[in-house]
C-alpha cells in the first residue's frame, strides 16, 4: 500500500527556484539576527540566506554539490527559526512547502542529493543505515522492543479495547534517558485511566528523524510501513514521546483522519479533567526547553507549561530566548550524530539555562534531553535535565 505524500512534487530543488532567487534579492537579513549556525560559525552560508544562495549557484550549474563543505551541508539543526521571521512569511503565512524561504527545507533538499550522490559523510550514513536495517539508528533488533513492552506489563499489538496508541519512537528501548522517560509516561498514562496499547517492534520509525537527514526514500518507506500498520488496526488515536514523531504523523499522515497528540498535550488535558492527581510538592527551581519541534514547528509552547505550573512547589523560570525565539539545543538534523566544535549550540543553551539560576533544566523531547544532559555535563553545571514526564512521575503516587 503506497501513500501519496503531502507536497511530494516539490521534494527537488527546481520546485523551489523562484523562492531562491527571492533569498537571492534579499537585503533584510531577518533569518539570520537569531540562526545559531550562523551566530556559533560566523558563516552566513550556514544561515538561511546564504544557504539558499548556495542552493541557486547549484541549481544554476555555478556551483558543484561535493564543493560544499560538510559544515554548510549539515550544520541547520531545521529548527525553523528562518521561516518564522522570514520578512516573506510575514506578517501572512505563505501556503504551500513550494513557497516557503526555508532554511530547513532547502537542507533538506541538499541533503537528499548528498544521498541520491552516495557522498554523505560516514557519520550520516552509518545512521540511515541502521534505520533501513533495523528501523533504529542504534542498529539494535527489533525484539528488544517487544521484551521491553512486556516488562512494562503490556503486551505488544494487544490493541483490543484499547482507545489510545503510545508511540515512543526510534529511541526506545535503545537508549537509556529515553527509555527511562518512556516508562515513566506510561506509568502516568496508566494512573490516569488510559487504556493504552502499544506496537512493540511494529513500530520502525515514523521517518521524522530520516528526512531532515535527505533519506526522502527512507522517509517515505516508513510512511507507508507506520500507514498500513495504522490502518490495518484501525488506530484513531496515537500519543507520541517526541516532537520529531508527533512532527511526522501531524504532517504527513494526515490522510489517515488519526487524532495525534504529544504527551504533554494529553497529560495537560488530564490534569484540567481532574484525572491525575498531583500529590507532591517539588519544591525546586525549573527552566523550560522548547523543542523545536514541538514549538515552533508546531505551535505547541503552553501544555507544557502548564503542566510545570500544576505541580505544587515548582518555581518556573524562563530563559531569556523561549517560545518563538528559542534557542534550539543542537539536535536537529543531524546534530545528535554529527558534531561541529563550531557551532555547539548545546552548549550555548544550558550556558543560557544556567544564567536563570534553576536547579532542574526541563524538556519534552527525547533529542534534547540527550544534547542538553551532555552539555550540562560538558559545563559542570550543577544543574538536573529532566523530562517533564519525570518530574510528574515523581509527584504523583
Amino acid at each position: 500500500m503506497d501513500i501519496s505524500l503531502p507536497n511530494n512534487d516539490y521534494f527537488e530543488l527546481d520546485g523551489y527556484k523562484d523562492t531562491l532567487w527571492t533569498c537571492q534579492m534579499c537585503t533584510c537579513g531577518f533569518c539570520l539576527f537569531e540562526c545559531q549556525a550562523y551566530k556559533l560559525t560566523g558563516l552566513e552560508t550556514a544561515g538561511a540566506r546564504g544557504r539558499n544562495q548556495l542552493a541557486l549557484g547549484i541549481l544554476n550549474g555555478e556551483l558543484n554539490l561535493e564543493d560544499v563543505p560538510d559544515l554548510m551541508m549539515y550544520v541547520c539543526t531545521t529548527c525553523r527559526y528562518c521561516e518564522e521571521v522570514c520578512a516573506l512569511n510575514l506578517p501572512l503565512a505563505v501556503k504551500g512547502r513550494n513557497l516557503r524561504v526555508s532554511g530547513a527545507t532547502t537542507s533538506e533538499l541538499l541533503r537528499s542529493m548528498k544521498v541520491e550522490a552516495g557522498k554523505v559523510p560516514v557519520e550520516v550514513r552509518d545512521v540511515l543505515n541502521n534505520f533501513e536495517i533495523y528501523g533504529n539508528p542504534y542498529g539494535l533488533p527489533h525484539k528488544i522492543k517487544d521484551d521491553w513492552v512486556k516488562g512494562l506489563g503490556s503486551e505488544p499489538m494487544d490493541l483490543n479495547n484499547k482507545e489510545v496508541i503510545f508511540y515512543v519512537g526510534a529511541f526506545v528501548p535503545y537508549e537509556d534517558r529515553a527509555t527511562i522517560v518512556a516508562e515513566a509516561i506510561f506509568n502516568v498514562l496508566r494512573k490516569a485511566g488510559l487504556a493504552i496499547g502499544m506496537l512493540g517492534s511494529k513500530e520502525l520509525s515514523s521517518g521524522g528523524l530520516v528526512r531532515p537527514m535527505g533519506e526522502e526514500g527512507l522517509f517515505e518507506v516508513f510512511v507507508n510501513h507506520c500507514s498500513k500498520i495504522i490502518k490495518e488496526n484501525n488506530i484513531k488515536r496515537i500519543i507520541c514521546l517526541s516532537p520529531h514523531d508527533y512532527d511526522a504523523f501531524h504532517n504527513y499522515y494526515e490522510e489517515l483522519g488519526i487524532k495525534v497528540e504529544h504527551y504533554t498535550e494529553t497529560i495537560a488535558n488530564l490534569i484540567k479533567e481532574k484525572k491525575l492527581r498531583i500529590d507532591r510538592d517539588f519544591n525546586k527551581k525549573v527552566t523550560y526547553q522548547d523543542p523545536c519541534y514541538l514549538g515552533r514547528r508546531n505551535k505547541i509552547y503552553e501544555p507544557p507549561r502548564e503542566i510545570l505550573n500544576s505541580i505544587p512547589g515548582l518555581e518556573l523560570i524562563e530563559m531569556n530566548k523561549v517560545k518563538t525565539e528559542a534557542h534550539c539545543c543542537g539536535g536537529g538534523g543531524v546534530g545528535l550524530w554529527m558534531d561541529f566544535p563550531e557551532a555547539r549550540m548545546d552548549l550555548q543553551r544550558v550556558d543560557e539555562a544556567n544564567e536563570t539560576g534553576a536547579e532542574v533544566l526541563a524538556t519534552a523531547c527525547p533529542i534534547c534531553l540527550q544534547m542538553l544532559d551532555n552539555g550540562i555535563k560538558a559545563r559542570d553545571y550543577k544543574i538536573e535535565v529532566k523530562d517533564i514526564g519525570l518530574i510528574l512521575q515523581d509527584c504523583i503516587i
